[in-house]
This record gives C-alpha cells, structure tokens and sequence, in this order.
C-alpha cells in the first residue's frame, strides 16, 4: 500500500519495479576450431561427425591431449612423395628379407661361413655373414615403421627410420669390406688348414670344443666337396696322405688303420675306403701310387685347398656384391623420406581449438 499523498502513478511504478526479474546472463558461445583444412576437405578430427549429421566437433574430455595431425595440402609434389615412399617401403620389405635369407643361408649352409673361418684361420667372413643377417633384419623391420609414418605422417617417426636406413647403410659396407678382406687372407691359408688338420682334428674332442668345431668343419668341408686333406693330387703326401703321415689324430690310434676318416669316403664300402679291409693300394700303400697299385673307388684323393678358394670366393662375391648394391637403394630411399620429412607439419590439437 502507498502512503498517504501518493498518487495512483507513482504507486503503479513502484509495484512493475518490484515484479521485474533480472534476466540471466547468457554464456558466450564456444569458439570452434576449424573443421576444414587449407585444401578444403575436412580433417581426421571432424569427418566422423560431419557424417553423422553434426556441423560442430565434438571436443573430449577436459585435460585430454589430441596429438592428430593436420591434413598436408594436397600439392602433387607432396602427394607424389608420399605414393614415392609408399612404393618404396615395399620394395625395401623385399630387399630386406632376401638379404636376410642370403645372410642365413651363408651361416647354415653344408660347409658355412663359420666353418670356412675356422679353418683359414679368420672370421672375417664370419663377422660379414652376421652384419649381413642384421642388416637385412633391419631392412625388413624399417619397411614397416615406415609404412606407418607415411600413414601416420609422423615426423618423428619418418625421421627415425631415414636414421635408421642410414645406420644400416654403414652396416652393409662395413659386412663387404670385411667380405673383401677375407680374401686377402687366402696366401696363409693352406699353411692354417695344414696346422688345423695336423695338430687338432680328432684330437681330445670331449674336452677341447675348438677341435670338436674344427673336426667338424673338416668332415663337412671333406663331404660337401668330396675331397680329402689339405691340398695335391693322388700322388701327393699333403692330400688323402696327410692323415697317416702328419696328423696326430692317425698317431693316436697306434698307427693303425683307419687310415684316413669316413669323410673322405664315397658311399659304399668304408672298410676298404679307410683300410680297414686291406687292398694292394691307398689308402694301405701309397702315395705315389704305383701303376700295379688297385685303384680305390672309394676314396677321395684330391686336396681340399683349390675348392674351398672357390667356394670362399663365390661366397664373398656374393656377400659382397649384395652388402655394395643394396645401400645404393637405400641411399634413395633416405633422400625421399627426409624430403618428406621436411614436408610433414604436427599439430597438435590443442592448437586447434580456443576454449
């Protein structure tokens, strides 16, 4: 009620004053990022709601980080190296696993590259296989991390495998010139497999693993090649004669047959192939051999020193051939990735947005 001398105006004014409400405060709007890249297509973030109906991203959770990445402009230089590299790790998928496959090959092959360096007396050839059997594991395995930092068009990623690739490269040339070295080494070769053959084959063999190792690069190399001893002809006393004239693995059988081992057998009879079963020839007599001598179809009467040479060098031409070409390929392949590298921009999703 109004006081006395108040008019009827004044009493209207004070009761619309006390019925008006304050109205509430509006909130501003979110600022929305950008849904579309500079090429006009939508980005990763914001295709999955454009397709659902929605015209506004939909935002995680307060304090969560997005790492997507921006979508690259579709420039052809960028489009052309991106199918590049595509190309390219499928080709260095392949190339990895045929150098890996070569490497194991090499190490277990009938008479192997560790058996080859046993008996020459270096591992050169050896440590090359290895480097080889890594590399081309390596190769295989980058194939794949760099199909998923072309997908992912992940800068680090990219540019650990463009490292990676040229590690690799050292690897593989490292693996050919130890490869190469080996070959230089073939001048002492036969005066090491002389050494190895005289005082170490057959020799304490339980307890002495080097000699067991060796004993059995021996039988392999002497089956593989079908050749016996070190090195001659029928008639020479350094081939099948090595045996009962200067190996201690003869002396300690009290000079006795067998006069030689199995392993410079063919199949077929090995008691007359040793000397077990005695004939008027080698292994019982000899060398030279006498033309009234019986000719032993069973034994193998050539030196083994002339066929390891040339097994050792169609292994290392090989070898080396493989570890010179492939970082060629790959050098390619380092220079399209760090272009694309250089290509490739983050950002990260919190960038994108002001909340």
């Amino acid at each position: 009620m109004a006081g006395p001398g108040t008019s009827i105006m004044e009493e209207k004014e004070l009761e619309s004053k006390k019925d008006k409400r304050k109205p509430p405060k509006t909130l501003p709007k979110p600022k929305r990022s950008r849904q579309f890249s500079r090429d006009g297509s939508l980005t990763p973030l914001n295709r999955k709601n454009h397709e659902d109906g929605y015209g506004f991203p939909r935002y995680p959770g307060h304090g969560t980080r997005s790492m997507s990445i921006r979508s690259q402009p579709e420039d052809p230089c960028y489009t052309c190296l991106r199918t590049t590299v595509h190309c390219y790790n499928i080709i260095i998928l392949i190339i990895g696993l045929g150098v890996l496959g070569i490497g194991i090959w090499l190490l277990v092959a009938e008479f192997s590259a560790r058996e080859v360096s046993v008996l020459i007396g270096t591992n050169f050839l050896e440590l090359a296989t290895y480097l080889m059997v890594g590399a081309g594991g390596a190769i295989a395995l980058l194939a794949f991390c760099g199909c998923c930092g072309t997908m992912r068009e992940d800068k680090c990623v990219l540019a650990f495998y463009g490292a990676t690739l040229l590690v690799t490269i050292f690897a593989l040339i490292a693996s050919s010139t130890l490869a190469f070295l080996s070959l230089g080494m073939t001048v002492a070769m036969k005066n090491d497999m002389q050494e190895t053959l005289s005082y170490k084959y057959g020799v304490d063999l339980r307890k002495n693993s080097e000699n067991r190792l060796i004993t059995d690069a021996w039988d392999s190399l002497q089956r593989s090649f079908e050749c016996c001893g070190p090195h001659g002809d029928a008639n020479s006393t350094s081939s099948w004669a090595f045996y009962k004239l200067h190996s201690q693995w003869y002396t300690q059988t009290n000079m006795r047959a067998p006069y030689v081992p199995e392993s410079c057998c063919r199949d077929g009879n090995k008691a007359i192939c040793t000397g077990i079963e005695t004939i008027n020839g080698a292994p019982t007599r000899g060398p030279p051999m006498d033309k009234l001598y019986v000719h032993n179809d069973f034994l193998y009467t050539e030196g083994c020193y002339d066929k390891v040479l040339d097994n050792m060098r169609r292994n290392v031409y090989i070898l080396g051939g493989v570890a010179s070409i492939v970082p060629l390929l790959l050098i390619i392949g380092i220079i399209v990735v760090f272009c694309m590298c250089c290509k490739v921009r983050k950002d990260e999703f919190e960038e994108e947005q002001d909340i």
